[in-house]
C-alpha cells in the first residue's frame, strides 16, 4: 500500500532541499492523517529539521517517532539528533535500542544499511568532540573484521553487503585514536595488524595510512 499523499509529498519535498515546505506540508496534514502514518509523519519532520540544522526541532520529531517503535531506523535518527544536540549518553542509549533492534528484525528494510549506520553515528560523534572507546568499538571491532576475516578490501564485494570501504572506516578510526590520546605506534600496529590478513590493495593503503598520522589534521 502506498503512502498517504502528504507524506509522499514531503519525502519529495525532502529529496529536493525544500525542508521548510515538506514541514509546513506534514504539520498541516497530521490533524487528518490516520494514527498509524503519524510516527512516520513525526520522522519526516525530523528528517526535514535535521538536514536544515535545526538540531532541537529535528530532536522533538524524532522523540515522537521513536516513542513505542520498533524500527532501528527511528532510534537511529534520534541517536543522530541526540549528537548534535550535545546529548551524548542519550545518543548511546538510543544507538543501543538501534543495535538491538537491527538484530531483532533482519529482514527489516532499514538494517540493510545498519553496518553504514556504524560508521555515520561514528563520525557524528567525532564531529561532536565526543569520541570515546564505545565510538572506536563500533570502528575497531565491529567494522574493521569484516576485512580482516574475509581477507577482502574491494569496495564494489563490500558495498553489495552494505558494508562501508576499508578507506573510511581507517579514516575515522585514525580521528578517534588521535582525539583518544593513542600514539602513532599504537595506529602503526593497528595498521600493522589489519594489513597482516588482508589483500594487497589494503596493505598498500594501510601502508599509506601509517603517513596519515602527522599530515592530517581536523
Amino acid at each position: 500500500m502506498s503512502d498517504p499523499a502528504p507524506l509522499a509529498e514531503a519525502r519529495e519535498l525532502i529529496r529536493a532541499g525544500r525542508f521548510d515546505a515538506a514541514v509546513e506540508r506534514l504539520v498541516a496534514a497530521l490533524p487528518d492523517l490516520p494514527v498509524e502514518y503519524h510516527r512516520q509523519a513525526c520522522a519526516y519532520a525530523g528528517l526535514a529539521h535535521y538536514f536544515a540544522e535545526r538540531w532541537t526541532e529535528s530532536l522533538g520529531y524524532f522523540q515522537s517517532a521513536a516513542r513505542g517503535s520498533e524500527v532501528p531506523e527511528d532510534w537511529f535518527n534520534l541517536a543522530m539528533a541526540q549528537v548534535k544536540s550535545g546529548d551524548i549518553e542519550g545518543a548511546h542509549a538510543s544507538w543501543q535500542r538501534t543495535f538491538d533492534l537491527s538484530y531483532a528484525h533482519p529482514g527489516a528494510p532499514e538494517t540493510s544499511t545498519f553496518f553504514q549506520k556504524k560508521l555515520l553515528f561514528a563520525r557524528a560523534l567525532r564531529d561532536a568532540g565526543a569520541c570515546d572507546p564505545r565510538g572506536l568499538d563500533l570502528l575497531e571491532r565491529q567494522l574493521l573484521p569484516f576485512f580482516t576475516n574475509y581477507h577482502v578490501t574491494d569496495a564494489s564485494f563490500w558495498g553489495l553487503r552494505g558494508v562501508p570501504p576499508l578507506e573510511e572506516v581507517l579514516a575515522t578510526t585514525l580521528d578517534h585514536y588521535r582525539a583518544l590520546g593513542k600514539t602513532p605506534d599504537e595506529w602503526q600496529a593497528l595498521l600493522d595488524r589489519v594489513a597482516a590478513k588482508i589483500d594487497d590493495d589494503g596493505k598498500a593503503y594501510c601502508e599509506e595510512m601509517k603517513r596519515r598520522w602527522p599530515s592530517d589534521s581536523h
